[in-house]
């Protein structure tokens, strides 16, 4: 993909984060994308087609925040004065609340499966961290892993495969740690208008764990959103379809941030 000069940093929340700096092709529109993987992933979740990992290099910091508030506040401590952020599930819920957090520093949000409301069941939330902590990490990887590949798809039982071996690779206390943060997220639908910067809200049709319904609500909630939609994809659209994936979010970038 041509970024046309962006500086892509990507954060891996749990294990490592990962900080992935695209070769600059035009030093004065050099523009930065912060990628936040989901539950679990590293930047391995952005790879899938290649076309992500050809202009990016990889430094790894640790972070294991188990609430958002953390996580917005060491995203925005390290990022550039000005930047985009791209957010996948437990990700794309953190890109949304560093565009509330920070509206004037963002210019471009995308969100990749992940609603703005409050949990809908903490407590099932704070069971899995109670597996994962109590030695059932693996369990709970399998049942997360069958619902958010669209195993009927094409690359359903790759992209399952793929999401356990990357969360697998977490510690148990990490991964725990990132789910007590799911389980106590609050709802954000009302402040949703407040984020002024361009939004692309990026959503496979079939996601189990956020369905579309949501990423058009996104779209129509903020004064300059855009929802696409993948057929035949589920809760992980860069691993179902890279190439899709990025080139929809090339011509985004191009048309509304670069």
């Amino acid at each position: 993909m041509d970024f046309r000069g962006m500086c892509c940093t990507g954060w891996r929340y749990g294990g490592t984060m990962a900080l992935k700096q695209a070769q600059e092709v035009r030093a004065t529109m050099r523009k930065t994308l912060v990628m936040i993987p989901a539950f679990g992933c590293d930047a391995g979740l952005c790879d899938g087609g290649g076309r992500w990992a050809q202009a990016v290099e990889v430094r790894d910091h640790i972070a294991a925040e188990d609430n958002y508030a953390a996580m917005v506040a060491k995203v925005l401590a390290a990022a550039p004065e000005r930047f985009s952020v791209l957010g996948t599930s437990m990700g794309g819920r953190l890109a949304l609340e560093v565009a509330l957090a920070a509206p004037d520093r963002v210019e471009g949000l995308v969100v990749i499966g992940a609603g703005a409301g409050a949990v809908a069941d903490q407590a099932a939330g704070l069971r899995r961290s109670s597996r994962i902590r109590g030695g059932e990490k693996q369990q709970v990887l399998i049942e997360m892993g069958n619902m958010i590949a669209h195993l009927p798809g094409p690359r359903g039982p790759a992209t399952r495969e793929a999401f356990i071996s990357m969360a697998q690779a977490m510690d148990p206390e990490t991964l725990a740690r990132q789910s007590d943060a799911l389980a106590h997220r609050t709802d954000k639908w009302g402040r949703l208008g407040g984020i002024g910067c361009p939004v692309l809200c990026l959503w496979g049709v079939h996601d189990q764990f956020s369905p579309a319904a949501d990423g058009r609500r996104i779209a129509t909630a903020v004064p300059r959103g855009e929802y696409v939609e993948l057929p035949e994809c589920g809760h992980f659209p860069t691993l179902e379809y890279p190439e899709e994936t990025a080139a929809a979010l090339e011509r985004w970038l191009q048309a509304a941030v670069v």
